[in-house]
């Protein structure tokens, strides 16, 4: 099968799981202590849902990382992928112009990095995405707080404040400013349109993928915000895995790039994980919150040295350390086998202390490594294409 076949099943899966889910949670609801009219009203999983098996499902993130290695051009994954993701669902507020509106800057973050023998610095791709939920790959009208939204993703060159400082202060200070940064910043973020249905065949989405992605284009005067998708999430993926679709950004950033910077910010609020208890039936149910704490080393100069090495060295480099970061987030396997141990009484519950004020204030993302010998492709600067009507 091809990139984006295997991609697009990908995709589904996590779309049938999320049903799973909603399915069973809305049949033992009584267990959350809720009744039976209120479960009655809920008709679909919601867009939170389809974003965090997209983000936080560890056999997908496998599967990914297992799918890139198979279709990845050998120049650009040499040795085993590093895939990891995190589902956060205090996301950063943003708010720009004169209104005190706050609007959700996004769902979740797709972050890029390839290292390429002999570069000093790996080269980077990212983009925002914003999850709406459509029986058609479309958003439809919106308006409200979401029109005011669609407004900041049509003109990434409006400076924005995140008033509750999730991410720190830009460069400089003062406000986000998207245009300072590598072009294109256009694609800087984009909306993901997932199909509300069971299944979205017959739907017009493209590809028959659940998941579609779509540009928000300023509308002629009198007709309404309505972002329209014409690629299917899985094509928007195998672009970015090659390095065709995003935008590009870089580790150390000066202060003359506010994109690159937001994006290892981002990256570097993100990678503390936690455990937060939940009272259901008298159990402390833990809740992991991250498992990227890996990542930090890749944003790190004396990693990016190691990978200079001779070609065979370096590979080896590469390869034994990504297996030790994979062997890192197994560890969190081992701890949900000591809470389950711990329902029995055989032991407590395992309790990991909290990040430190300063690393708060992360956002969803889903980050994706890989090592070679090429370079990435160059961006196409035009691959969010508005739909042709």
């Amino acid at each position: 099968m091809s990139f984006a076949t295997d991609l697009q099943q990908l995709l589904e899966h996590a779309c049938k799981t999320t049903w799973s889910q909603f399915d069973w949670v809305k049949a033992n609801a009584s267990l959350y202590g809720l009744t039976k009219r209120s479960v009655d009203k809920w008709s679909t999983p919601g867009e939170a849902a389809f974003v965090s098996l997209l983000a936080e499902y560890p056999f997908l993130r496998r599967r990914l990382a297992k799918i890139v290695q198979a279709h990845a051009a050998p120049g650009l994954s040499a040795g085993t992928p590093l895939v990891s993701g995190v589902f956060l669902h205090d996301r950063p507020k943003a708010r720009f112009g004169s209104s005190p509106t706050q609007v959700d800057l996004a769902d979740l973050l797709f972050v890029r990095h390839h290292f390429q023998t002999g570069q000093p610095r790996p080269q980077g791709r990212a983009f925002l995405l914003q999850a709406k939920a459509s029986t058609t790959p479309r958003t439809g009208a919106l308006t409200g707080k979401a029109g005011r939204q669609f407004d900041l993703y049509a003109d990434w060159s409006t400076p924005f404040a995140l008033p509750n400082g999730e991410l720190g202060a830009p460069p400089g200070g003062g406000k986000w400013d998207f245009a300072l940064g590598p072009a294109p910043h256009q694609s800087s973020g984009l909306y993901g349109i997932v199909s509300s249905q069971r299944s979205c065949r017959g739907q017009k989405f493209p590809d028959n993928c659940p998941w579609a992605v779509a540009p928000a284009v300023p509308p002629d005067k009198g007709l309404p915000r309505d972002a329209k998708a014409s690629m299917s999430l899985a094509a928007a993926l195998e672009g970015f895995v090659a390095g065709r679709h995003g935008r590009p950004w870089h580790v150390g950033a000066g202060a003359d790039d506010h994109w690159s910077t937001f994006v290892e910010r981002a990256l570097r609020r993100s990678i503390a994980w936690e455990v937060q208890g939940q009272r259901i039936g008298g159990v402390d149910l833990p809740r992991k919150r991250s498992a990227l704490s890996f990542i930090q080393s890749f944003l790190s100069l004396e990693i990016n040295a190691k990978l200079m090495l001779s070609p065979a060295d370096r590979e080896l480099s590469f390869d034994s350390h990504v297996e030790d970061l994979i062997a890192g987030v197994d560890s969190i396997g081992r701890q949900a086998a000591t809470w389950a141990a711990s329902i029995k009484g055989d032991d407590e519950p395992a309790e990991t202390a909290p990040a430190p004020d300063e690393a708060r204030g992360g956002m969803s993302l889903v980050y994706i490594a890989t090592f070679g010998d090429e370079p990435l492709a160059d961006v196409q600067h035009d691959w969010l294409k508005p739909p042709q009507e």
